[in-house]
Formats: C-alpha cells, structure tokens, sequence
C-alpha cells in the first residue's frame, strides 16, 4: 500500500500536461528550423505559424483565466484538471479527477507563490484527508513536484519552442508536430521519452486561437511505443481571459504540513 500511494502522490502532483511540460524550452532563433531541407514554403510557412502560436500562448501570464487540461492514456487511464489561474499574482488552483481503469481518486491544488496545498480522497499516511497539506516549494521545488508555476498552470506556454512544423489550416486554426526530446527533462520524463526513440521528435498538435489573439485550445497526441507505453493524448482549453479570479490560501486552522516522508520524495 505504500508504493501505491507514492504512486498516488507522484500522479496527483503531476498535473495533466506532463509530456506537454516536456516540450517547453528557450526559444530557438532559427524561424523555422524543422522544415525540410530546400523547402522554403514550408519553412515560411512554421515560421509565421510558430509567431501566431507564441504571440497567443505568450498571452496567458497577462490576465487571469480558466482552463481545463485532460490527459487520455491508452483506453484506460484519464487525469483531468479543471481549474483557474491569476498570473500577475502569481497564483492557480485546480481540482484533479484520476482514473485507472475503475478507481478513481479526487484532488485539489492551490499555489500560492511557492505555497502549495493539496487535499486529496485517498488515504494517506499521517494525513488527515479533512485538511490541506502545506509543502514548502522553497524546499523542493514546483518542476520536482510535477506542477506548472502557478501562472501556467497547464505547461502550455512555452510549447511552441519546440515546434518542428506548423501550418495554418484555417481562420484561428493550426496544426503540425513538436521535438519531444528539444530541452533536458526530469528523470522519469527523460526515460519515457528516450524509449520512444525517433517517434517522440515528431509529434503531432493541433491548436486553435480566438478572435481575441488568446489560444483557446492545444491537443497533443504522443505516439505509443510497442507494449509498454500507450498512446497518450494531451488537450488544454482555456476561457474566462481577463475574468476576475481570486485564489488564496486555506485558513490556518484547516492546513497541515506535509509528512516529512513524502517530502524526501522530491528533495
């Protein structure tokens, strides 16, 4: 029961946009760099898309919004996010639905800065599931803990960084592929990707962006990899752009701090 309730932790914490979160690295100069060789049409042509995407992800740390991010595994396991957060305050909270074929386990997250609390439906050691539990991101870090910084909650933002093609396919709409292996990545991400070989260098998104230049939704599709890694489908929408949300911390008296044993886990 122990094991499966790291498991439990390391999944919850983990968000829905890991492998989205994987894609994100420092810009890349060269405009349209993924295109194919003596292709100047297509290399025009992921260079203007790359601009739009970038111009319209860069747009979510400028105001508050909502989103949801659900991510798809196989036929079997989904994790869905729903939640809102307020960038310039530097702040998001997300309740958390996992299922694992007929289990499902519930959970909400609040950032606050580098305060993050998280009461989850599942029993846990030392934990009082009435409560929040309060872990000191100073002392890990929100990258160990599997989240997002609280204003991109979603990993989302930087994602067009690591666009290989692109194509506009229509008024707001756009579609293409990304490097997966494009920045270092924590362990477990790393290794995921490494078994996918060439597979993970080309994989495809499709993404759309509003009348207002704010991106309304981005679906990547990870390819499977013989029997042991299922196919896994990444889909964020955002809404509410500019929409006042406020996200604060839980009352004292209904916090705890997190067991010193789950802690060492991200050290």
């Amino acid at each position: 029961m122990r094991s499966s309730r790291r498991l439990l932790l390391a999944v919850v914490l983990s968000g829905a946009l890991t492998v989205t979160a994987a894609c994100t690295s420092k810009q890349d100069d060269k405009a349209g760099g993924g295109a194919a060789p003596g292709s100047t049409s297509a290399a025009a042509a992921t260079a203007a898309a790359r601009t739009d995407l970038a111009n319209a992800f860069n747009k979510l740390g400028g105001a508050p919004y909502g989103y949801t991010a659900t991510t798809q595994t196989g036929s079997t396991g989904t994790i869905k996010l729903v939640g809102s957060s307020n960038p310039p305050k530097k702040t998001s909270t997300g309740k958390t639905t996992v299922i694992n074929g007929e289990r499902q386990i519930n959970a909400e997250v609040i950032v606050v800065g580098t305060d993050v609390f998280l009461k989850v439906s599942e029993e846990l050691p030392n934990v009082d599931p009435d409560k929040w539990m309060r872990i000191d991101a100073t002392k890990t870090s929100l990258g160990k803990l599997g989240l997002g910084s609280p204003d991109d909650p979603a990993n989302v933002k930087g994602f067009t960084d690591a666009i290989v093609t692109a194509e506009k396919t229509g008024p707001g709409a756009y579609k293409g592929t990304i490097d997966a292996t494009k920045r270092p990545l924590p362990a477990s991400a790393a290794a995921l990707v490494q078994q996918m070989g060439d597979a993970a260098k080309s994989v495809t998104f499709e993404a759309t962006v509003g009348n207002d230049g704010y991106p309304t939704m981005l679906k990547v599709s990870m390819p499977g990899v013989g029997r042991t890694i299922p196919p896994t489908t990444n889909t964020s929408t955002f809404k509410d752009f500019g929409k006042a949300v406020t996200i604060s911390k839980p009352a004292n008296a209904k916090v705890i701090q997190a067991p010193a044993s789950l802690l060492s886990q991200y050290a």
